[in-house]
C-alpha cells in the first residue's frame, strides 16, 4: 500500500508518500494564494492508495479531494511517538503559531 500524507500549512505544503515504511516521494511547495490549486498540482503525478491531510488547510482539502484529515497536533504526536518512542515533549514551530505537545 502506498500511503500519502499532505500538510497544508500557512507558509508551505509538504506531501510525502510511504510504501512499506520507505519514503517513495517527497514534495514541498509554497502555499501561495490558492492552496488547493498548489495541492492539486503537487498530487498530479503522485501515485498513492490513501491520503491523509493535516495543517490549517486540511478542511479545504477534505472538501476538494477524497481523503481523511487529522489535526496537526495528533499527526505530530503520532509521528514523533512512532519515530522517537521515548520522547514525551514535541515542539511544533509553524508559520502562524507554535505548539508544545506532551505525549505522556
Amino acid at each position: 500500500m502506498r500511503a500519502a500524507g499532505i500538510d497544508i500549512g500557512s507558509r508551505s505544503i509538504e506531501l510525502v508518500v510511504l510504501e512499506n515504511g520507505k519514503i517513495m516521494e517527497a514534495v514541498k511547495a509554497d502555499t501561495g494564494f490558492d492552496p488547493m490549486a498548489v495541492a492539486k498540482t503537487m498530487m498530479k503525478d503522485i501515485k498513492f492508495d490513501r491520503i491523509v491531510a493535516t495543517g490549517y488547510g486540511r478542511n479545504l482539502f477534505e472538501i476538494a479531494f477524497e481523503g481523511d484529515t487529522v489535526t496537526e497536533i495528533k499527526a505530530h504526536a503520532r509521528g514523533a511517538s512512532h519515530i522517537f518512542p521515548d520522547a514525551d515533549t514535541i515542539l511544533d514551530i509553524g508559520g502562524q503559531d507554535s505548539k508544545v505537545i506532551r505525549t505522556n
